[in-house]
C-alpha cells in the first residue's frame, strides 16, 4: 500500500468528519464536544471548547444567532440543541509572545475585534483604529451584552498586546493602511463603512481589496458570520505576510457540508429544555446538552465485533496497516488485526462511501506474504487442510453409469465435512430429478484467497478450471455459498448456480417434521450479495412450513459466523465472540443453509439446524442435536464420505489403509478440546504413535507413561501417551512447535 492507495482509503471513511452543527458554524465551534462536557458538568473543559472557536467568547457566546440549530439532528427529533443559549463561562487571558510583524484592523464592532483576536494569538503587534466607541457599538448589538461582559473582552484584548486608537479622520483609509504591514477593515462599525467607500472587498474568499495588504469584511446581518469574516480577515492578513496564496485550501474556513452520516431512525423526540430570559442555570444548560445526540458514523463499527475489538474505525485502521506494512525492522504490532478480519464484506455494504475492510486486510495480507513477513502461524492449518480436501478428500465423477455431465453437484468442503449424511441423499435426489448429473468434491480454494495466497489460489484455480474442463464443462451446482462466490469471482467461464435456486423449482422430496414455533434465520454472509439465493431459501422455507423471523442483521448486511477470512484460524477467542454476538440476535433457534455457520453456532451452545437437515434427515437424529464438528472430526468425515461414496456409487475399491490408521485413540474430553484449540488432528497424532513404537524413538518417563515428536512439515508435534495394548493408546496431552532443537548450537 503506498501513500494515494492510505489515502484513498482514509477518504472513504467519515468517521472524522465533523457535525452538522461544527460544519455550519462559520466559527466551527464544536458543538457536539461542547454538549458533552456541559451535560457532564465539565465547564471548565467547556469554556476551552469555547475559547478555541470564537475569538470573542463571552460576547459571541450570548449574540450569536446559531446557524448551528438549522442543520442539526436533533431538529428532526423535537428540536435543534440551544448552544446559544447555554452557560457561558468567564476567560482569563495572558501574554501572547509576539511574531515581530505589526498590523492594524480597523473599525470597534464585531467584526474588527475578532480579527483582532485571533491577530493577537498569532502572534501579531496589533492596533485597533477605533471610529466609535467600541464598548457602546457592541453593547448596541443586543440586550443580552451587558457593560461588564463587553469590557471583559476589550480588557483582555489590551491585555494580550492591542493599542487602541482613534481612527484619524483627515486621512483616507489606503494611507493609513501604508503605515502597517495589512490592514482588515470592518464594516459592520459605521464609521468603518463610511471610511471605507470604495474599498469594498472585491475577492469573496480572501476578502481582499483593490490595495495590495488591505482587506476588508463583516457587513452580514448574521453576528456570527461578521465575526467569521473577521477571522476570514485575518487568516487573509496572515497569508499576505507570509507570501502565500490567498486561495488554496480555504474551501472549509466558513460553513461547509459535512459528509458524516448519523443513523437517527430509532431516535425518538425530545423537545428542548425551555430558556428562561436570563439565559440557562446549570441545571437547564446540563439538560439542553443532553439532548446533543452526539453525532458520529460508527455504523460499521456498531455491527461488527471486530472492527469493535481493536477500539477504533477503517480510517484508522487503515493508517496502522500502512504504518506496519511500512515497518523494515521491528514490531509488527498490526499482524494479528489484519489476519483477524473475516472479510465478510459487512462493512463496505453498511458505509454510506463503500469503505471496504475486506479489500484493506486483504490487500495487506497479500503485502505480507510478498515480502515474506506473513506469520506461518496464522493461517497454516487451514491451507493444509484444503491441501487435503484436494487430494485424498477429493472425487470427481460422472454419474455412476455415465460417460458425461450436464452438471456437476459441487457440495463443498464443509458441508462435507459437518454433515456427510445429507450428500449422498441430495445427490441421488438431484440424479433423479435432472439429467446427468456428476459428482465433484474437493475445497474451492478459499482458504488460499482468504491467507493472501495468490500463488497457491491461482493453482487452485487453474487445476478447478482443469477438471471441470476434463468433465465437458457442465454447469455447476454448489451447495455452499462461499464456494458459488469463489466461482462467479474468480472462474468467470464456469458457470455455476446455487443449490437453492435449483431446488425451489422442482417438487421438494417427503421431509422430516418442521418445528411449530418460528426460527430464526441467519443469511451467510457469502449470501449477502446473492438476492436470487435468500430469496430462494425463504421460497423453500414457505413451501416447507417453516415459520422464519429475520434478524436483525439480515440479507444484504448479515453478519459473519467466525469462520469466513480465516478469523477462526488468526483470532479464535475474537471468533467465538462474534459467533456468540449473532447468536445472542434472537432467542429463538437458528436455521441457516451453511454447513460452517451451523456447526460454529452450535459451538457456541445454540440450537440450529442446516436447511438440508430438513430436505434430508438422518433417521432417528434431531436436526438441532448435531454436535459441533471440530477439525479432525470435519477431516475424517470427508474422507469417510470419499471412501463410502466411491463404494457405494461407484462399485470402486478404496484407497489401502495406510498403516497409521489403524490405530485407536483413547482420549477424555480435556484432551479432545486441547487438540481442537491447537489445531492438533487425530491423524497426525496416529502418525506420531506409530513412528513412536516403530523406532522407539520415544522418551520412558518410568510410571508406564511415554512422550514422543514427529515433524512432518515446518511444525513439530509432540505427544504424552500410554500404551494400552491391542493398538489402543490413551492421549493425555499434546502440543506443537516451530523451534528446531539442535545439539551444541549446530543442526542434527
Amino acid at each position: 500500500m503506498d501513500q494515494s492507495e492510505l489515502r484513498r482509503f482514509e477518504e472513504l471513511c467519515i468517521q472524522e468528519e465533523p457535525p452538522w452543527c461544527q460544519a455550519s458554524c462559520p466559527l466551527h465551534l464544536d458543538g457536539r464536544a461542547l454538549c458533552r462536557s456541559v451535560a457532564d458538568g465539565r465547564f471548565a473543559e467547556a469554556r476551552r471548547t469555547i475559547e478555541k472557536a470564537l475569538p470573542l467568547p463571552e460576547i459571541l457566546g450570548r449574540i450569536c444567532d446559531a446557524p448551528c440549530m438549522i442543520p442539526c439532528l436533533r431538529a428532526r427529533r423535537g428540536g435543534g440543541i440551544a448552544l446559544g443559549d447555554q452557560k457561558n463561562m468567564v476567560f482569563s487571558g495572558s501574554l501572547i509572545p509576539k511574531n515581530g510583524r505589526s498590523i492594524a484592523v480597523a473599525g470597534g464592532s464585531l467584526s474588527a475585534l475578532a480579527a483582532a483576536s485571533d491577530g493577537l494569538r498569532k502572534g501579531f503587534s496589533v492596533t485597533i483604529l477605533t471610529f466609535e466607541e467600541p464598548l457602546t457599538l457592541l453593547l448596541a448589538l443586543s440586550d443580552r451584552l451587558t457593560p461588564e461582559v463587553v469590557q471583559r473582552e476589550l480588557n483582555w484584548l489590551a491585555a494580550v498586546g492591542a493599542v487602541f486608537r482613534p481612527f484619524p479622520a483627515d486621512r483616507a483609509l489606503d494611507d493609513v493602511a501604508s503605515e502597517f504591514e495589512a490592514l482588515y477593515i470592518g464594516l459592520d462599525a459605521p464609521g468603518a463603512a463610511a471610511a471605507a467607500r470604495g474599498v469594498a472587498p472585491l475577492d469573496p474568499v480572501s476578502l481582499e481589496t483593490g490595495h495590495p495588504g488591505l482587506f476588508a469584511g463583516g457587513d452580514s446581518p448574521s453576528f456570527i458570520q461578521r465575526a467569521a469574516e473577521g477571522r476570514r480577515g485575518m487568516i487573509s492578513v496572515e497569508r499576505f505576510l507570509q507570501g502565500a496564496s490567498l486561495h488554496s485550501g480555504r474551501e472549509k474556513e466558513g460553513p461547509f457540508e459535512t459528509r458524516l452520516f448519523t443513523d437517527i431512525s430509532d431516535v425518538a423526540p425530545l423537545p428542548p429544555s425551555p430558556a428562561p430570559p436570563e439565559g440557562y442555570d446549570v441545571a437547564g444548560a446540563k439538560e439542553e446538552a443532553a439532548r446533543c445526540l452526539q453525532c458520529q458514523c460508527m455504523e460499521c463499527v456498531k455491527r461488527c465485533v471486530y472492527l469493535q475489538e481493536y477500539r477504533g474505525y477503517p480510517k484508522r485502521y487503515a493508517r496502522e496497516i500502512y504504518n506496519n506494512l511500512a515497518i523494515v525492522q521491528g514490531s509488527r504490532t498490526s499482524n494479528r488485526m489484519i489476519n483477524s478480519c473475516s472479510l465478510c464484506g459487512q462493512c463496505e455494504r453498511i458505509c454510506p462511501n463503500g469503505f471496504s475492510m475486506r479489500d484493506l486486510c486483504l490487500g495487506a495480507r497479500r503485502e505480507m506474504v510478498r515480502q515474506n513477513r506473513m506469520p506461518p502461524s496464522a493461517h497454516d492449518f487451514a491451507l493444509e487442510d484444503m491441501a487435503l480436501s484436494n487430494s485424498t478428500g477429493a472425487l470427481l465423477r460422472h454419474a455412476p453409469g455415465r460417460e458425461a455431465s450436464s452438471y456437476l453437484f459441487f457440495p463443498g468442503c464443509h458441508l462435507a465435512g459437518g454433515s456427510p449424511g445429507t450428500i449422498a441423499p441430495l445427490y441421488d435426489f438431484l440424479r433423479d430429478r435432472i439429467d446427468g448429473v456428476g459428482l465433484w468434491l474437493r475445497c474451492c480454494g478459499a482458504p488460499a484467497r482468504w491467507a493472501g495466497r495468490e500463488d497457491l489460489f491461482d493453482s487452485a484455480m487453474e487445476e478447478l478450471k482443469e477438471q471441470w474442463a476434463s468433465m465437458g464443462s457442465p454447469t455447476v451446482i454448489t451447495a455452499c455459498t462461499g464456494c458459488l462466490d469463489v466461482l462467479r469471482r474468480d472462474a468467470l467461464e464456469i458457470e455455476a448456480v446455487s443449490l437453492w435456486t435449483v431446488l425451489k423449482d422442482m417438487p421438494l422430496p417427503p421431509h422430516g417434521p418442521v418445528p411449530g414455533e418460528p426460527m430464526a434465520l441467519h443469511d451467510p454472509c457469502t449470501a449477502a450479495e446473492m438476492s436470487d439465493v435468500r430469496a430462494a431459501v425463504r421460497d423453500i422455507c414457505s413451501s416447507l412450513g417453516i415459520a422464519m423471523e429475520e434478524l436483525p442483521e439480515t440479507g444484504e448486511r448479515t453478519s459473519c459466523c467466525g469462520f469466513g477470512g480465516l478469523q477462526r484460524n488468526a483470532n479464535e477467542p475474537l471468533a467465538d465472540r462474534v459467533a456468540a454476538a449473532r447468536v445472542e440476535e434472537n432467542p429463538r433457534d437458528y436455521l441457516t443453509y451453511c454447513a460452517m455457520c451451523r456447526n460454529l453456532f452450535a459451538r457456541a451452545g445454540k440450537r440450529t439446524a442446516h436447511l438440508l437437515d430438513f430436505l434430508f434427515p438422518e433417521a432417528g437424529k434431531d436436526s438441532f442435536d448435531r454436535p459441533y464438528a471440530g477439525c479432525s472430526r470435519q477431516r475424517d468425515d470427508r474422507l469417510a464420505l470419499v471412501r463410502a461414496l466411491q463404494s457405494s456409487h461407484w462399485m470402486e475399491e478404496n484407497r489401502p489403509m495406510e498403516p497409521h490408521e489403524s490405530i485407536v485413540l483413547v482420549m477424555d474430553d480435556s484432551v479432545l478440546a486441547l487438540l481442537e484449540k491447537r489445531r492438533i488432528v487425530h491423524d497426525t497424532v496416529k502418525r506420531l504413535l506409530f513412528e513412536a513404537e516403530r523406532t522407539g524413538a520415544s522418551m520412558d518417563r518410568g510410571d508406564g507413561t511415554f512422550i514422543a515428536s514427529l515433524r512432518p512439515s515446518l511444525v513439530t508435534y509432540w505427544v504424552e501417551y500410554r500404551p494400552l495394548g491391542d493398538g489402543r493408546y490413551e492421549v493425555l496431552g499434546a502440543w506443537s512447535h516451530r523451534m528446531v532443537v539442535t545439539e551444541g548450537g549446530r543442526r542434527p
